[in-house]
């Protein structure tokens, strides 16, 4: 009996230590975050078409503001601002999310000094994306899609410094490639798929 209470023991107190730790590492890691938090994201050329990282920006890693509300308080554009060594809100906005009156996300992304950073998304009414893309420095760099309602990709290409090059694809409801327009040329050259 005594060496089943004394294994009891144990795992509890291995219980213990593991949500002590646990509540270390959630007390140290905001304070240690620069202060412009940028996406980790930084290549959206790698992230395959239809799958998004979620975009969370929580309490502990910045403080919101509300900056404007519909008519039954609910809200419509909010300010995520960086919090400082001792949890105080600074000046520095770090994060922003704009909401449907339904209180559904319209649009949200990352921002620094420069404008937005990382991946931005927008959203249909319906909650499906309507639009990704990746930004730095306040420009668009890199992939950039537009999604029909129904999750199918409208059109998809990239920018280089908020330039759009190579060739954008444009597509049917249902996928189909109907035309493209190559930027790199002069006149862009638009090509309709029949």
């Amino acid at each position: 009996m005594e060496k089943k209470n004394r294994s009891w023991v144990l795992a509890l107190v291995g219980l213990l230590v593991v949500v002590v730790l646990a509540c270390v590492i959630a007390l140290c890691i905001p304070n240690n975050l620069p202060t412009n938090l940028k996406s980790s994201v930084h290549n959206a050329d790698l992230a395959p078409l239809h799958q998004f990282p979620a975009l969370a920006m929580t309490d502990s890693m910045a403080m919101p503001k509300t900056t404007a509300s519909y008519d039954d308080k609910s809200p419509k554009d909010v300010y995520y601002f960086a919090l400082d060594s001792l949890g105080q809100p600074t000046e520095n906005v770090v994060y922003e999310a704009h909401y449907y009156p339904d209180k559904s996300k319209y649009y949200e992304g990352n921002l620094t000094a420069g404008g937005r950073d990382g991946l931005w998304y927008a959203y249909h009414k319906n909650g499906n994306v309507q639009t990704m893309a990746h930004y730095e420095n306040g420009k668009e760099q890199g992939q950039y899609t537009v999604y029909y309602e129904n999750g199918s990709v409208m059109y998809t290409g990239k920018y280089d410094n908020g330039n759009r090059v190579g060739v954008w694809s444009f597509y049917d409801p249902e996928e189909k490639l109907t035309r493209t327009i190559d930027y790199d040329v002069t006149p862009h050259k638009v090509t309709t798929i029949q």
